[in-house]
């Protein structure tokens, strides 16, 4: 199918107010054919679209979230993460395949209202990694029309316990514990991310993929961390796993491995331009950040949740001044509240202010433009086929409404969407060449009726609540 948009505007942070206009796109198939300031007299598409309103953009990406929380947003008030985990696993009920598939969906629809065209889902579950909820959650990812790389997350180790011990306190009956002591032994888990990985990897002309997720170094096992790094390896995939959120994880992973996990992961050779690593907050020491940025990995800033629960603030200027790639990620719901990366842009340009005394080290627009979209397509490890608007690439694009209020008057655009931009409704969009619009059915494969039904259909999905967050 050929599509094209004519007359539009087109992000370019090099142009003048970051656009160039006026810009004609002509989509073949899931690609982008060409860009010109005008169509060849000749060019016949399919469907043409009038653009002389439209601005267009690389999709964004959200690079690391929990698909399972989109039915447990507004469930605490902000709390550390430590004991912000036992409320979370003490309000999620069992969930059934039907529960994951609607839940998935529902972050889907909040994302892409927002601008959305791809997402890292760092899949956890409250029982074990079934093949029967592993498939459903990529199922309804597939149903959407959404890019996705789902990383089924897992763990063997429970590093609060031994943290505790050390203090001389005791956590044996808490969520953490029953948690590590329901874990599915390693062998088995292999077998099921091996065949989930045959069935998904690559699937749908490669819009669904595979991560390994293991949970992170204070969660895995030495053994569970090398069997996901040699999985990634036989499957050319990725590896995606929380680094450092908080100060208690890093006093724990010094104390296990008797010197910084960065450092430890160098060593093990878990590192590498397939790696993305969440949160990445207590990563301050030069030594560290030049590590991380010799070895190619990924960091996924999430300042949301980072800000709810109090873990601190990732320090994303050093790291990008040092070549490492910064993505973007609103985290799971239940601890950033949404799924509209628009928010965590903004938090992204602005909370980092206080924290440095020099304006000449603060984040400026196109930078968090380009954290969103080639960011995230280098943690997604398709930074040479998404994240930009360029001939050859995926049409993998958000299109903004000139005439929103949140873009009148049109001064510079890369400022409008890191400090300016609110609303959350960013359609019609495209993903591979797909098209939405208000009046569109959400995509091609999900049938109206559905969605429509959705929200009266998840009532009661969250299940018992042993432990109720304060």
């Amino acid at each position: 199918m050929r599509l094209l948009i004519r007359d539009c505007a087109l992000f370019d942070n090099t142009a003048p107010r970051s656009l160039r206009e006026p810009c004609s796109i002509a989509i073949e198939g899931a690609h982008i054919a060409w860009i010109a300031a005008e169509p060849p007299a000749t060019y016949t598409a399919d469907r043409v679209i009038d653009g002389r309103t439209l601005i267009a953009l690389p999709g964004l990406v959200n690079a690391h979230t929990h698909s399972p929380e989109n039915l447990l947003r507004a469930t605490t008030e902000p709390m550390p993460l430590e004991p912000w985990l036992v409320a979370m696993y003490g309000t999620t009920g069992p969930l059934s395949e039907r529960d994951i598939y609607l839940s998935v969906m529902l972050g889907v629809i909040e994302m892409l209202q927002s601008g959305v065209t791809a997402v890292i889902d760092n899949l956890w579950s409250p029982g074990p990694l079934t093949p029967e909820y592993l498939n459903a959650a990529t199922q309804a990812y597939a149903d959407s029309g959404i890019r996705a790389a789902v990383a089924p997350l897992y763990s063997d180790l429970a590093y609060e316990q031994s943290l505790a011990a050390a203090m001389g306190m005791s956590l044996e009956h808490t969520a953490f514990i029953a948690d590590v002591k329901g874990s599915t032994p390693l062998a088995e888990l292999l077998a099921v991310l091996d065949a989930y990985f045959q069935q998904w990897h690559n699937a749908y002309d490669g819009r669904i993929r595979c991560f390994v997720g293991p949970g992170g170094a204070q969660w895995c096992s030495d053994d569970m961390l090398h069997a996901s790094a040699d999985l990634a390896r036989r499957y050319a995939s990725g590896f995606h796993m929380h680094l450092q959120e908080t100060q208690v994880q890093d006093i724990g992973t010094r104390q296990r491995f008797g010197m910084s996990v960065v450092q430890w992961l160098a060593q093990q050779g878990l590192l590498g331009p397939h790696v993305s690593l969440p949160h990445s907050v207590w990563i301050d020491n030069a030594e560290d950040i030049a590590t991380l940025a010799a070895s190619g990995a990924c960091v996924v800033h999430n300042p949301a949740a980072n800000l709810k629960l109090g873990s601190g603030l990732a320090p994303i200027k050093r790291m990008r001044e040092h070549g490492i790639p910064v993505a973007l990620g609103c985290d799971g719901s239940a601890s950033s509240d949404n799924q509209v990366l628009f928010e965590a842009m903004r938090l992204a340009a602005l909370i980092h202010t206080s924290a440095d005394p020099d304006p000449a080290r603060w984040s400026v627009a196109s930078e968090i433009v380009a954290m969103a979209t080639t960011g995230g397509a280098t943690a997604l490890n398709l930074a040479d086929k998404t994240g930009r608007l360029e001939p050859g690439y995926l049409a993998d694009m958000t299109l903004l409404d000139r005439r929103s209020a949140h873009l009148l008057p049109l001064n510079d655009i890369a400022r409008h969407l890191a400090f300016a931009r609110r609303d959350a409704r960013c359609i019609p969009l495209l993903c591979m060449g797909w098209w939405w619009s208000k009046q569109a059915r959400l995509s091609p494969s999900m049938p109206s009726r559905s969605w429509q039904r959705l929200p009266n259909r998840c009532r009661g999905a969250c299940g018992n609540c042993p432990y109720p967050p304060r």
